[in-house]
């Protein structure tokens, strides 16, 4: 009985975790700046044409490859819950990936601190972003709409940045980044956009 062929879709995949893998180790020794291609499809067995057969190019393969540590927040803001029950569900989440956001932290933010110095790799980051601002604040403008206290997309970035607030922290001082400091904090974000309502006509 002769095996049933792979899916195509399967190679394609495990070719990228492939090119993935090499990735990270390439640069756990080189750093971002030192991680070239040649060396990349090196330690993957491949050619660089595998890679370009797979990403776009050096900046989509870095940042795949970085999108895969850390930690997986829950960013479902579209149930049907008040504000604050939703930012509280996302404060518990995120307490829950802190101890992973720590292990992988330093990947990350050398990641961030390369990208700074790479314009197209930070503007191409920025549209990764953006992107994400934009579904958020959309969930929040259909969740809430009107009694929202401000402008949704304001909402959106203002719980990225504490989020990202918090896990910069939480790596410096773990102890100080109690479950119930980011609840209240999140909590505190929620209680102010709902008081700040947008002037109505009569106003």
């Amino acid at each position: 009985m002769s095996d049933s062929p792979t899916p195509r879709g399967d190679k394609r995949q495990r070719t990228r975790r492939a090119l993935i893998a090499a990735t990270l180790a390439v640069v756990e020794e080189r750093g971002f700046a030192g991680a070239s291609l040649e060396e990349i499809a090196r330690r993957a067995g491949m050619s660089r044409g595998a890679i370009y057969s797979n990403f776009a190019d050096r900046s989509e393969l870095l940042m795949a490859a970085v999108t895969t540590q850390g930690m997986t927040l829950d960013r479902d803001f579209s149930r049907p819950l008040p504000l604050k029950a939703q930012l509280r569900r996302f404060a518990e989440n995120l307490v829950d990936q802190l101890p992973i956001a720590a292990g992988t932290g330093k990947l990350v933010v050398d990641y961030q601190l390369y990208a700074m110095t790479q314009p197209e790799l930070r503007e191409r980051l920025g549209e990764v972003y953006a992107r994400s601002f934009a579904v958020i604040a959309g969930r929040f403008e259909t969740q809430y709409g009107p009694a929202l206290g401000g402008r949704a997309h304001t909402l959106a970035l203002a719980v990225q940045a504490l989020a990202m607030g918090f896990v910069w922290q939480f790596m410096l001082t773990p102890r100080e980044v109690t479950p119930a400091a980011v609840v209240e904090a999140f909590e505190a974000l929620a209680d102010g956009m709902a008081s700040h309502r947008p002037p109505g006509p009569a106003d």
